[in-house]
Order: C-alpha cells, then structure tokens, then sequence
C-alpha cells in the first residue's frame, strides 16, 4: 500500500575480475562534475576488488563525478585495498588541488568492504567538495510477494534484507534520525497501529494502537515526538506523541477533512502534512507550536506523501499527467514536476539532499523502486529484483 493509497484509506553481487588501470572515476568538465582518478588504486583479492568496483561505483552514482581516461584528473585516490578471502585491509591517499587526506581500515567481512567503500565515497564528497554523500545509507521499503513486509538495502540496491516477517499490509516506513529503529504502520491487529521495529531486525514494539485509525509515524529530527495521524475525535486529524512522556498533543482541528502522511523540518519547528480541506488532498504546512495551517500546493489535482530535504525543499507525489513527482519551495510555493512516464510515487529524500527515491510503476500492479536526480543526471532503478515494492525510505548517513 502506497502513501497515496494510505490517504484514500484514511478518507474512508557478484564479485568481478578487473585491472588496476580499469578503476578510475574521472571528469571531463561540464555538467557540475570534478574530475578524480582511482587508477592508482591497487586491488588484490576478491574483497580488494569487491571495495574498489563499489567505491567507483559509489562516487559516480553521487552524480558529482564521471569516468574518463585516468590520465588528466585533479583528484587522485591512490594506495591499495589488499583482500584475502573475505579480509579487506586498506591504504589509500586521497589528494586534489587544495588538500589531502590518508583513509586506513580494516574489514573482515564481504559486507563490511563493501561498507567501507561507501563510507570513503562520502568521506571524499565531504572533504574535497563539502558535501554531504549519499552512500553509507539505507533505503527501507515495502514488499509485497507473500504477504507485505518492510525491507532494507544500501543506497546501491545490495545488501536486500527483510525485516519484518508480519505478511500483513504495512505502509509508511520512517527511520528514526539515528538509523537505529523504524517506525511503520501496519494492520496486526486487523486495523492500523503503529509499531517500532530496530533496523537490526528483533522485537517490535506498539507505540500508537487507539481506537481507529493510528497511521503516521514520522520521528522529529532531536527523537522526541512522533507526528501521527489518529482518528480518536471521529475523522483522521495530526497529533504529535512525545515518545518519552507518551503525552498526545492534538495539532488540527478540522470535522470535516482527513489528514495524513506527515512530515518534519529539517530544523524540528513545522511539519508538512496533507489535507482535503480544501475538497481534494493537498500539502500543508504547520509550526509546530502555533497549530496554524498553510496550504502549500496549487497545481495539480492532488499532491500527496511530502518528504522535507534538508536544504529546505519538499518533495510530493502530484496528479500532472498521471501521478509524477514535484519539487516546492515552502517559501514562495513555486512547484517543478521532476519525473515523466509511468506513474511515480512515494517520494523520499536522500541526505545529500540531491537525490529522491521514489516507486515507478511497472505495470500489471507492479512497481520498482528507482533513484532520481534533481540536478538531471537520468533515473537508476535502485535494483533488478522482481516483484511489487512500493514506499521507499531513504535513512540518514549511517556509522557502522
């Protein structure tokens, strides 16, 4: 069940054998993209290979590099990743015009070279762009084969695992800031309630399961409350639950309206959600301490699921030529639609706040889970695997 179809429910790897001299990510100017080089990396051994293929891999998809001779770059990765077995010891310098940096780790596991990789990609993206990278992060999501349940991947589309093992629908996954719980709604107990799960897998945990509706859960940015939509007055309205306390605060105040999918500033202080007060559901947004509502969209005949980015942005799903999604300003309003074709839902920001995640339809009730950019490099899908996946949730940046 998608975000979009939550509201209608509230209104009623494999390892490859490469050369040293083939892992260089280079720039050939244009589009935005620095030029660096990896083909001073020297890869030994599966695991060496496995961290090198991910690591160049990691930085192209962060859209701010591309591939090119590894002759002329500016920015040069040099020093070795040495496998042995499933062991990954690396050395690498990373060098460009105005500084420089040493990268030294120890792995031990295929999982954890292919982590490592992820977190030098970011670390280079920090240090010689200052940015924030996208790779060492996770993208929950729901399943739909035998039954209906939350999985988890990499930012990459490997590392699939399935969390839960409810086979009951489910929707509206939302990590907690630090990555160590996600909060989801699903229908256990024959309604909707509100559950914490860890992202480690083990035992979940009910937080909201009041008489009707409990749906929602999205975490502030500091852990305290939980934005939720409960429908204890009669219809769905916003309500805020401090997760210390469990103390309810009711935030809208409206009899003949639904409310839904509720999400928060990056700075804590306002919440976006969606509303049909005005007669079809559409985004509003609200401080959180003064409870008073604005309308956020105009064009399109619904706009639905708000993701907030942390530059300010917020991304929804609108009804323009189907369902696509929509870039907004919450200042001035101003809307741009970012996607074509098949219906795109379900979006979510990633934390470099470049990058959406959202569902695609494919048909036949299916849908894929795909990766775009909103500075134009083209859609990825985020993986091959078969199936119906729907309501992505893109993590914060994650240590392990």
């Amino acid at each position: 069940m998608t975000r979009l179809a939550s509201f209608a429910l509230l209104s009623a790897c494999c390892v490859l054998t490469v050369r040293a001299a083939d892992l260089s990510v280079v720039g050939a100017g244009g589009s935005g993209k620095e030029s660096l080089s990896l083909a001073d990396l020297r890869a030994s051994g599966e695991a060496g290979q496995l961290f090198a293929l991910t690591l160049k891999a990691d930085l192209e998809r962060s859209g701010w590099f591309t591939i090119g001779s590894g002759r002329y770059e500016t920015i040069r990765a040099a020093g070795a990743a040495q496998g042995g077995g499933d062991a990954l010891r690396t050395q690498v310098e990373v060098t460009w015009p105005k500084g420089r940096f040493a990268w030294t780790e120890s792995t031990r596991t295929r999982d954890e070279a292919r982590w490592q990789a992820h977190r030098l990609s970011d670390e280079i993206v920090r240090r010689v762009l200052g940015k924030t990278g996208m790779a060492a992060t996770r993208i929950a999501m729901i399943g739909k084969h035998d039954g209906s349940d939350i999985y988890l991947c990499d930012a990459d589309g490997a590392g699939m695992v399935r969390l839960t093992q409810d086979r009951v629908n489910c929707l509206s996954p939302y990590w907690h800031p630090n990555g160590s719980h996600l909060f989801y709604t699903t229908f256990l107990r024959g309604y909707p309630c509100i559950y914490r799960v860890p992202a480690t897998g083990g035992t979940r945990m009910p937080l909201a399961q009041f008489a009707g509706l409990n749906t929602g859960g999205a975490v502030s940015p500091d852990g305290t409350w939980l934005a939720l939509i409960l429908s204890l007055p009669g219809n769905p309205e916003l309500y805020l639950l401090n997760l210390n306390t469990r103390r309810l605060t009711r935030l809208t105040q409206s009899p003949r309206a639904a409310e839904a999918s509720p999400c928060w500033s990056p700075d804590g202080q306002s919440i976006a959600y969606v509303s049909d007060a005005s007669g079809s559901p559409q985004v509003y947004v609200m401080q959180a301490d003064n409870k008073q509502p604005r309308r956020l969209t105009i064009r399109g005949s619904e706009n639905v699921a708000p993701s907030w980015g942390p530059d300010g942005r917020i991304v929804c799903c609108t009804r323009q030529n189907g369902y696509q999604i929509a870039l907004l300003d919450p200042a001035t309003g101003r809307s741009e639609v970012i996607s074509s074709g098949p219906d795109h839902e379900d979006p979510s920001w990633a934390p470099d706040g470049r990058h959406i995640v959202c569902s695609r339809s494919g048909g036949r009730g299916r849908a894929s889970i795909v990766v775009l950019d909103t500075q134009g490099d083209p859609p990825v899908t985020l993986f091959a695997r078969e199936g119906h996946w729907v309501s992505p949730e893109w993590s914060a940046r994650l240590v392990k």
